[in-house]
């Protein structure tokens, strides 16, 4: 079994265990139970418990990295619906994607470490400017077509404030989601609970999409 174990693999396990214990709580032991194989198989693939950590750290980058705010095609999507209808989708696609794993992991992970860890800190500013660059294109986009009227010297202002009520929402809706997951059996080892979908949290980010539309 261990020759078939991989880093990312071990990656994984360190998420998954972290998800449910936090990161400090998490030892080499929880990892190698989930991966079923000895402590000392670990050290094949990393050198210390820190070393996890730190490649966690790198691979939860990459992961956010690759993830998009909006789709690529958002000028003809700006094109073709409404602002409110374009932002929903957005947001909506958005959390639900958070809701999986492994972002959900990912998130929490690099979110309860971001007071004691500089490069969690990092992860967390580049994936901000990122919302904020994306969220920016697309009032601009929408203010092209005439969907919404906002003035080019305030869509950089009005893109940073969106974000920060799309970041707090997030927060705080991934902290009671997490708390149904703690409260309930998972629906298999090593695999992250199957929620059912909360359709009155998705509803009361609709609820701020509206009134952030009617205010452009």
């Amino acid at each position: 079994m261990a020759d078939k174990i991989t880093a990312d693999k071990v990656i994984r396990a360190f998420l998954d265990a972290s998800f449910m214990r936090s990161e400090g709580n998490t030892s080499l032991a929880d990892i190698a139970d989930i991966l079923h194989i000895k402590k000392a198989s670990l050290y094949n693939h990393f050198e210390s418990r820190d070393d996890i950590v730190e490649k966690t750290l790198e691979s939860c980058a990459d992961y956010l990295a690759a993830i998009s705010f909006i789709p690529g095609d958002i000028s003809s999507v700006a094109n073709k619906y409404p602002a409110e209808t374009v932002l929903k989708g957005i947001i909506t696609r958005y959390v639900k994607m958070h809701e999986k794993s492994p972002l959900f992991q990912i998130y929490t992970f690099v979110e309860s470490m971001k007071y004691f860890n500089r490069r969690a800190t990092e992860i967390i500013a580049d994936e901000n400017k990122k919302l904020v660059e994306q969220t920016e294109k697309t009032l601009v986009e929408l203010s092209k077509v005439g969907k919404i009227s906002i003035a080019e010297d305030k869509i950089r202002t009005t893109s940073k404030w969106f974000v920060a009520g799309i970041n707090d929402f997030l927060s705080h809706y991934l902290m009671t989601r997490k708390q149904v997951v703690m409260t309930s059996p998972q629906t298999g080892e090593g695999e992250l609970f199957q929620l059912e979908p909360d359709e009155k949290g998705i509803e009361k980010i609709n609820l701020l999409v509206e009134e952030f539309c009617r205010m452009i």
